[in-house]
């Protein structure tokens, strides 16, 4: 009797695997660790080798580390050769350089299979259209018919076209740096635009109005990015830029927003808590992060308001940090139990509709 040949696959399960099985109801959590153990010993034991999946190495650092330098030459370049070659000059470098980076990266993309690599030449490349958009906006002279923020909506307008351009044709999750970014950006220009005839210039942190529409766009980038997460999934994890420019959009402007007194400053933490609750739910760690910054920044606000001028400032301040380290020891022992109970207040309906980490 023949076997078919299912029995002879295999399947490469790495413990994140079993924990995002058992967030979503595959098993137990609390078997998570046994299951591994158990697994890891019969690998080892059939000599096997057991690794840990790893989505970030020393070849992938030295790769955005080279990325930034060749940023910051690139911009200290330009500065000169704008007073050596002119605004011409720059603008025909910024084009050559453009495609330099798109050649290169399309080599290492696809002719030599270095994707991240690839991703950072193509990112330098979409990084080249503001120079090439401001440079070309000076040299036909309509850079001066124009206020700051009109040239500054033609450089976002060009940078996003650009950014979906080559984010439709190379997929690399990189490239939605630029893409999100410069959405976030682009809703300022033309928030500033729209309401500055009106309510005076929202460019500042020292602006109120700014601080707000700010958190309006960044709610509207996290929703964006949920979406794109449902729908596209994390094999190619375009939603992680949009989670971290949407975060820092809604939440920086929210931390420098005037809370109006502690009933403020209590909101301002209890939207921190969501955010960490968030980051159970969506699998992402930029909520939790951010949540635990501005919670530990509520706390430590509690703490000086009431203990400042009393000897027992350091020793409020001892207890709140082994609290919170004892605390860290408890949730990384039952994390999985614990974030399978947070998620059981969910809806089965919604839950099912969660990003899948």
């Amino acid at each position: 009797m023949s076997e078919s040949r299912d029995d002879f696959q295999t399947l490469s399960v790495t413990k994140a695997d079993l924990e995002v099985a058992a967030k979503h109801g595959a098993m137990a959590p609390a078997d998570v660790d046994s299951l591994w153990q158990e697994l890891t010993a019969q690998a080892r034991a059939r000599g096997g080798v057991v690794t840990e999946k790893g989505g970030f190495d020393l070849a992938q650092l030295a790769w955005y580390a080279g990325g930034v330098l060749v940023m910051i030459a690139m911009a200290w370049f330009m500065e000169r050769a704008h007073n050596f070659f002119g605004v011409g000059g720059v603008f025909g470098l910024s084009l050559a350089y453009a495609a330099v980076f798109a050649l290169l990266g399309n080599r290492l993309r696809f002719q030599l299979g270095q994707k991240t690599a690839g991703g950072v030449l193509f990112l330098l490349s979409v990084l080249m259209t503001p120079v090439a958009t401001l440079s070309g906006l000076e040299l036909l002279q309509f850079a001066d018919r124009l206020s700051a923020s009109q040239v500054a909506l033609l450089a976002e307008l060009t940078t996003l076209g650009a950014g979906f351009l080559v984010l439709s044709r190379v997929k690399v999750s990189l490239l939605a740096a630029p893409v999100f970014g410069s959405m976030w950006l682009l809703s300022m220009t033309v928030a500033d635009l729209v309401a500055s005839p009106y309510f005076g210039p929202l460019f500042g942190f020292a602006s109120p109005a700014y601080l707000k529409v700010s958190m309006a766009i960044g709610l509207a980038i996290l929703a964006l990015s949920v979406y794109i997460d449902t729908r596209v999934g994390r094999q190619e994890d375009y939603s992680w830029w949009g989670y971290l420019f949407g975060t820092a959009a809604f939440w920086l402007p929210l931390t420098f927003l005037d809370s109006g007194g502690e009933a403020g400053k209590f909101f301002y933490f209890a939207l921190n808590v969501l955010f960490m609750l968030l980051s159970v739910a969506l699998a992402r760690k930029v909520f939790l992060l951010v949540g635990a910054i501005g919670s530990v920044y509520y706390v430590v606000h509690l703490l000086m308001t009431y203990f400042t001028n009393s000897l027992a400032f350091p020793l409020a301040l001892m207890v709140f940090a082994g609290a919170i380290f004892y605390l860290g020891l408890l949730y990384r022992r039952h994390k999985l139990v614990l974030e399978a109970r947070l998620l059981a207040f969910v809806p089965s309906a919604l839950r099912s509709r969660l990003p899948r980490g």
